[in-house]
Protein backbone atom coordinates (compact mmCIF):
# COMPACT_ATOMS: atom_id res chain seq x y z
CA UNK A 1 0.00 0.00 0.00
CA UNK A 2 1.22 3.49 -0.87
CA UNK A 3 -0.10 6.34 1.23
CA UNK A 4 -0.58 9.74 -0.34
CA UNK A 5 -1.06 13.20 1.15
CA UNK A 6 -2.98 15.55 -1.12
CA UNK A 7 -2.18 19.24 -0.80
CA UNK A 8 -5.06 21.74 -0.42
CA UNK A 9 -4.67 23.19 -3.91
CA UNK A 10 -5.15 19.78 -5.54
CA UNK A 11 -8.10 18.98 -3.26
CA UNK A 12 -9.90 22.10 -4.49
CA UNK A 13 -9.45 21.07 -8.12
CA UNK A 14 -11.52 17.88 -7.89
CA UNK A 15 -14.73 16.49 -6.47
CA UNK A 16 -13.74 14.55 -3.31
CA UNK A 17 -15.49 11.32 -4.32
CA UNK A 18 -13.97 11.36 -7.81
CA UNK A 19 -10.50 12.06 -6.46
CA UNK A 20 -10.68 9.31 -3.82
CA UNK A 21 -12.02 6.81 -6.34
CA UNK A 22 -9.26 7.67 -8.80
CA UNK A 23 -6.57 7.23 -6.14
CA UNK A 24 -8.03 3.94 -4.90
CA UNK A 25 -8.11 2.55 -8.45
CA UNK A 26 -4.42 3.39 -8.79
CA UNK A 27 -3.50 1.75 -5.48
CA UNK A 28 -3.13 4.83 -3.29
CA UNK A 29 -4.62 5.49 0.13
CA UNK A 30 -5.16 9.17 1.05
CA UNK A 31 -3.92 10.19 4.48
CA UNK A 32 -4.38 13.30 6.62
CA UNK A 33 -2.25 15.01 9.24
CA UNK A 34 -3.25 14.78 12.88
CA UNK A 35 -1.80 18.17 13.81
CA UNK A 36 -2.84 21.64 12.68
CA UNK A 37 0.54 22.60 11.25
CA UNK A 38 -0.79 25.85 9.86
CA UNK A 39 -1.45 27.06 13.40
CA UNK A 40 1.92 25.77 14.59
CA UNK A 41 3.73 27.65 11.84
CA UNK A 42 1.74 30.81 12.56
CA UNK A 43 2.79 30.60 16.22
CA UNK A 44 6.44 30.14 15.22
CA UNK A 45 6.27 33.29 13.12
CA UNK A 46 4.63 35.22 15.93
CA UNK A 47 7.43 34.21 18.29
CA UNK A 48 10.02 35.32 15.73
CA UNK A 49 8.23 38.65 15.22
CA UNK A 50 8.08 39.26 18.97
CA UNK A 51 11.84 38.66 19.27
CA UNK A 52 12.92 40.67 16.20
CA UNK A 53 13.78 44.35 15.92
CA UNK A 54 13.08 44.38 12.19
CA UNK A 55 10.54 43.05 9.72
CA UNK A 56 10.38 39.27 9.44
CA UNK A 57 10.30 37.62 6.01
CA UNK A 58 7.70 34.98 5.22
CA UNK A 59 9.61 31.99 3.81
CA UNK A 60 6.76 29.49 3.48
CA UNK A 61 7.06 29.68 -0.31
CA UNK A 62 10.43 28.24 -1.49
CA UNK A 63 10.34 30.21 -4.75
CA UNK A 64 9.77 33.51 -2.95
CA UNK A 65 12.40 32.56 -0.37
CA UNK A 66 14.92 31.88 -3.16
CA UNK A 67 14.20 35.30 -4.63
CA UNK A 68 14.78 36.83 -1.20
CA UNK A 69 18.08 34.98 -0.80
CA UNK A 70 19.30 36.43 -4.11
CA UNK A 71 19.06 40.00 -2.80
CA UNK A 72 21.96 41.61 -0.92
CA UNK A 73 21.36 41.37 2.82
CA UNK A 74 18.07 39.57 2.14
CA UNK A 75 16.48 42.89 1.35
CA UNK A 76 17.01 43.98 4.96
CA UNK A 77 14.52 41.48 6.35
CA UNK A 78 14.96 39.00 9.19
CA UNK A 79 14.92 35.50 7.66
CA UNK A 80 13.50 32.94 10.10
CA UNK A 81 14.40 29.26 10.18
CA UNK A 82 10.82 28.09 9.74
CA UNK A 83 9.87 25.42 7.22
CA UNK A 84 6.80 25.63 4.97
CA UNK A 85 3.59 24.11 6.34
CA UNK A 86 3.74 21.33 3.74
CA UNK A 87 7.14 20.20 5.05
CA UNK A 88 5.82 20.14 8.61
CA UNK A 89 2.98 17.91 7.38
CA UNK A 90 5.42 15.61 5.62
CA UNK A 91 7.65 15.25 8.68
CA UNK A 92 4.64 14.12 10.71
CA UNK A 93 3.51 11.58 8.12
CA UNK A 94 7.02 10.27 7.47
CA UNK A 95 7.66 9.77 11.18
CA UNK A 96 4.37 8.15 12.18
CA UNK A 97 4.91 4.68 13.72
CA UNK A 98 1.72 3.31 12.14
CA UNK A 99 3.12 4.11 8.68
CA UNK A 100 6.67 2.85 9.28
CA UNK A 101 8.06 0.93 6.32
CA UNK A 102 5.24 2.06 4.02
CA UNK A 103 5.78 4.14 0.91
CA UNK A 104 4.47 7.68 1.25
CA UNK A 105 3.92 10.35 -1.41
CA UNK A 106 3.49 14.02 -0.60
CA UNK A 107 1.90 15.93 -3.48
CA UNK A 108 2.90 19.55 -4.04
CA UNK A 109 1.46 22.44 -6.08
CA UNK A 110 4.86 23.32 -7.55
CA UNK A 111 8.28 21.93 -8.40
CA UNK A 112 9.94 24.21 -5.85
CA UNK A 113 8.17 22.55 -2.92
CA UNK A 114 8.80 19.07 -4.35
CA UNK A 115 12.52 19.80 -4.63
CA UNK A 116 12.68 21.31 -1.14
CA UNK A 117 10.92 18.28 0.31
CA UNK A 118 13.06 15.68 -1.43
CA UNK A 119 16.21 17.40 -0.16
CA UNK A 120 15.12 16.44 3.38
CA UNK A 121 15.66 12.76 2.66
CA UNK A 122 12.72 11.65 4.82
CA UNK A 123 12.42 7.84 5.19
CA UNK A 124 10.11 6.11 2.69
CA UNK A 125 8.79 9.53 1.65
CA UNK A 126 8.82 11.19 -1.75
CA UNK A 127 7.56 14.63 -2.75
CA UNK A 128 6.06 14.97 -6.21
CA UNK A 129 4.29 17.81 -8.01
CA UNK A 130 0.73 16.81 -8.86
CA UNK A 131 1.21 17.05 -12.63
CA UNK A 132 4.29 14.82 -12.41
CA UNK A 133 2.29 12.32 -10.36
CA UNK A 134 -0.38 12.12 -13.07
CA UNK A 135 2.26 11.82 -15.79
CA UNK A 136 3.83 8.88 -13.99
CA UNK A 137 0.50 7.11 -13.94
CA UNK A 138 -0.14 7.93 -17.58
CA UNK A 139 -3.59 8.94 -16.47
CA UNK A 140 -5.74 12.01 -16.09
CA UNK A 141 -8.66 12.99 -13.91
CA UNK A 142 -11.05 15.76 -14.99
CA UNK A 143 -10.42 18.78 -12.83
CA UNK A 144 -11.25 22.47 -12.73
CA UNK A 145 -9.02 25.50 -13.01
CA UNK A 146 -9.19 27.45 -9.79
CA UNK A 147 -10.46 31.01 -10.03
CA UNK A 148 -9.55 31.65 -6.41
CA UNK A 149 -6.71 30.24 -4.38
CA UNK A 150 -7.43 27.95 -1.41
CA UNK A 151 -4.19 29.38 0.01
CA UNK A 152 -4.66 33.11 -0.65
CA UNK A 153 -2.63 36.01 0.71
CA UNK A 154 -3.57 36.85 4.29
CA UNK A 155 -1.86 34.20 6.41
CA UNK A 156 -0.67 36.95 8.78
CA UNK A 157 -3.76 39.17 8.62
CA UNK A 158 -4.32 38.94 12.38
CA UNK A 159 -0.80 40.17 13.13
CA UNK A 160 -0.44 43.94 13.55
CA UNK A 161 1.51 45.84 10.88
CA UNK A 162 1.73 42.86 8.53
CA UNK A 163 1.75 43.26 4.76
CA UNK A 164 1.21 40.83 1.91
CA UNK A 165 2.72 40.77 -1.58
CA UNK A 166 2.47 38.25 -4.39
CA UNK A 167 3.98 37.79 -7.83
CA UNK A 168 7.74 37.81 -8.51
CA UNK A 169 7.98 41.34 -9.88
CA UNK A 170 5.93 42.79 -7.03
CA UNK A 171 8.06 40.94 -4.48
CA UNK A 172 11.30 42.18 -6.09
CA UNK A 173 10.14 45.79 -6.25
CA UNK A 174 8.80 45.76 -2.71
CA UNK A 175 12.06 44.44 -1.29
CA UNK A 176 14.46 46.49 -3.40
CA UNK A 177 12.65 49.72 -2.54
CA UNK A 178 12.45 48.87 1.17
CA UNK A 179 8.69 49.24 1.29
CA UNK A 180 8.62 46.98 4.33
CA UNK A 181 9.81 49.76 6.66
CA UNK A 182 7.59 49.85 9.75
CA UNK A 183 6.12 46.43 9.01
CA UNK A 184 6.25 43.45 11.40
CA UNK A 185 6.11 40.63 8.84
CA UNK A 186 6.13 40.52 5.03
CA UNK A 187 4.05 37.74 3.51
CA UNK A 188 5.55 36.73 0.16
CA UNK A 189 3.94 34.41 -2.38
CA UNK A 190 5.65 33.81 -5.70
CA UNK A 191 2.40 32.97 -7.46
CA UNK A 192 0.18 35.98 -7.98
CA UNK A 193 -2.82 36.11 -5.63
CA UNK A 194 -1.95 32.90 -3.85
CA UNK A 195 -0.83 29.31 -4.15
CA UNK A 196 -3.01 28.09 -7.01
CA UNK A 197 -1.26 28.69 -10.34
CA UNK A 198 2.04 26.95 -9.71
CA UNK A 199 3.78 24.80 -12.28
CA UNK A 200 2.61 21.56 -10.65
CA UNK A 201 -1.17 21.81 -10.60
CA UNK A 202 -2.55 22.57 -14.05
CA UNK A 203 -6.05 21.10 -14.11
CA UNK A 204 -6.49 18.26 -16.60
Amino acid sequence: MTYIWINPVVREMYEPESLNRFLAEKGFCPIECRTDWGQTVREKYQACIDASDRAVADVRCPAAAALLQSLPGHGGLKVPDIEPILLHCAREISGRPDLAGCRKLITTPCQALAEAGNLLGLPDTEFVAWNDFLNRLGAAIPGKALKKSPIPPGFFKDIKKSCSISGPETVKTHLKEGRWEGVSVVEMLYCSQGCHNGDGVTAG
